[in-house]
């Protein structure tokens, strides 16, 4: 197995980075709607009586079936939960959402990511959407799944999320604070046809809240819009939004050689990885108190004694017993290093380490 390049980034000021992060966020307590849709609901009334004092033979009524109709409800959730710092110029800057169907059926849903919508201070060039699909955190360009809104559009079962990354291009001769926002709907291909092909809630015809469509729903009931469709409170278009900074920050990290025991690259207990973490500090201000921090999953164990920096061996100690407060922390299983204030334009910071498989 051969190493792969994983890029995650984010922009602060002050930056940690944790090998291990959550991909959702704020939609992970979003449950679905009551009763699934396609439920075939059956209730017989039921009437005893005597004559003469001797019981008779119950009689029933008709049996009355009820299929529970099909609630399409989607939420949509910013993860990045505040302005994206990005440069101007920058290619390649990440917004993420995670997207629930909180429906009580499975839906088919056409993601739109719409870079005009006039709330920021300018129009991001849209670069690409992806969907999470390797099971690591952030997005990985080749790991993950391009996505085309339109084309192989991805079915959410009923509670079921997924994670939408939303990846622009920031125009030049911007100033520090400039900001642009990129909106992202998750429309159901329900409704999608039942309106004639009409996808965008901006078009005349969008349906309002309680609309339904015969037979459209899971198990023959019915379609009904829910109100995460109701245009006029905006549930459905949730917001990210990218914001010049002075200083941003950026954190590249990739397994650059894999050692098996046998000498080969077999990913075994006992195989020795050797990671990088880029770090770059772009702009022209200045990244203050600037820490880096790379937790060792439980899988893993840090060799001693292999950290550096820039090429230059790093003792794992922080001061005073160590050289200065860069190390590896014993407490928290973490490589740390301080680098204090970095002004933008700063060569790269390379560092390196190697951990190996319990």
């Amino acid at each position: 197995m051969t190493a792969v390049s994983n890029c995650s980034m984010r922009r602060l000021p002050v930056v940690v980075l944790s090998a291990v992060s959550l991909f959702f966020s704020g939609a992970s307590d979003v449950l679905a709607i009551g009763t699934d849709a396609g439920v075939n609901i059956q209730n017989t009334a039921t009437a005893t009586f005597d004559i003469n004092g001797t019981p008779q033979t119950p009689v029933s009524s008709n049996t009355v079936q009820t299929i529970v109709d099909e609630l399409i409800d989607v939420v949509v959730v910013d993860d990045t939960g505040g302005p994206v710092a990005v440069s101007a110029g920058e290619t390649g800057a990440v917004l993420q959402f995670t997207i629930t169907n909180n429906g009580n059926g499975d839906e088919v849903f056409r993601l739109i990511a719409d870079e005009t919508v006039a709330e920021g201070g300018f129009d991001p060039i849209l670069n690409q959407l992806y969907i999470e699909s390797n099971g690591l955190p952030g997005l990985q360009i080749g790991g993950d799944t391009a996505y085309v809104s339109g084309i192989a559009d991805p079915t959410l079962l009923e509670d079921e999320s997924l994670v939408l990354y939303v990846v622009s291009d920031i125009p030049g001769g911007l100033g520090s604070g400039d900001d642009g926002d990129v909106a992202v709907r998750a429309v159901a291909e329900t409704i999608i046809t039942g309106t004639g092909g009409i996808d965008d809630p901006d078009d005349a015809g969008w349906p309002a809240p309680g609309v339904s469509y015969a037979g459209a729903g899971d198990g023959g009931g019915d379609a009904v819009v829910g109100t995460s469709h109701d245009v006029t409170n905006l549930l459905m278009r949730t917001t990210g939004r990218y914001e010049v900074s002075d200083a941003v920050v950026t954190i590249a990290k990739s397994a650059i050689t894999i050692v098996d025991p046998f000498g080969g690259t077999t990913l075994v207990p006992g195989t020795v990885i050797t990671y990088q973490l880029d770090v770059s500090v772009t702009g022209s201000g200045t990244a203050e108190s600037l820490v880096v921090s790379d937790v060792i999953p439980a899988d893993l164990e840090y060799q001693a004694g292999t950290l550096q920096i820039d090429g230059v061996a790093e003792d794992d100690d922080f001061a005073p017993s160590g050289t200065d407060n860069s190390g590896f922390n014993a407490g928290t299983t973490s490589i740390v290093v301080d680098r204090g204030d970095v002004v933008g334009g700063a060569p790269t910071v390379v560092i390196t380490f190697e951990a190996a498989i319990r």
